[in-house]
């Protein structure tokens, strides 16, 4: 065999070789596997209701020394995620300066004191944030509530014997609004610490109003 016979043969040899490399490669096993995982999708779901307000529509004089049943309470929904209530309770103008005149009457500077005043409660929820500007504060109750769980916020207004008939205005307008808010629990509870976890909770509902835990 001539040297470029010789030379062509092996040039052959190392491709084919190279085919057969390739080819053994091919024909390695494989296999792929995936998965869809399917998130349900959570809610928080509230309902605010006052029985006892709607029961008498007729009891709502500002009358010193007279209790109104109003009973604002939020319920957590049926199939709604554990969640934290809060609670705006928004007074009208001419409320809020009975209110303010009643505290500079009777010396009173500490709104939960003004609140005791005038509210009753079982439950006594902490005061969040106060706006005396703008006539309203933010209620907060210590534990979540699970689904089908309701909190009463508080169970009547009293109006205080301390109350001069010059403070109420002939021709005023006297209103509450009731604001019920909620959000999940589900990471800002901690059993070891429920204080910082209601204002954990509150500064993420209401974040232009965020403050550190107070007792």
């Amino acid at each position: 065999m001539s040297l470029k016979k010789k030379i062509l043969a092996a040039g052959l040899a190392v491709c084919m070789a190279a085919i057969m490399v390739t080819g053994m490669t091919l024909a390695y096993f494989t296999d792929q596997e995936s998965e869809t995982n399917t998130f349900t999708v959570g809610k928080v779901d509230i309902e605010l209701t006052e029985p006892q307000w709607k029961a008498d529509p007729n009891n709502k004089d500002l009358i010193p020394g007279k209790t109104i049943p109003k009973d604002p309470t939020i319920t957590v929904a049926s199939g709604s995620q554990t969640a934290y209530t809060f609670m705006k309770v928004q007074l009208s103008e001419d409320f809020m300066d009975l209110l303010k005149a009643y505290a500079t009457a009777e010396k009173i500077t500490d709104p939960s004191a003004l609140i005791d005043d005038w509210f009753e409660s079982e439950v006594g929820p902490k005061v969040m944030y106060t706006d005396t500007d703008e006539g309203y504060v933010i209620l907060g109750v210590l534990s979540p509530k699970k689904a089908n769980e309701s909190v009463t916020y508080f169970d009547a207004v009293k109006i205080p014997t301390g109350v001069k008939q010059e403070m109420i205005k002939a021709n005023g307008t006297y209103t509450i609004t009731v604001t019920a808010y909620a959000i999940q629990a589900e990471g800002f509870y901690n059993e070891a610490d429920k204080q910082a976890s209601r204002q954990a909770a509150f500064n993420a509902m209401f974040p232009e109003l965020a403050t550190t835990v107070t007792p």
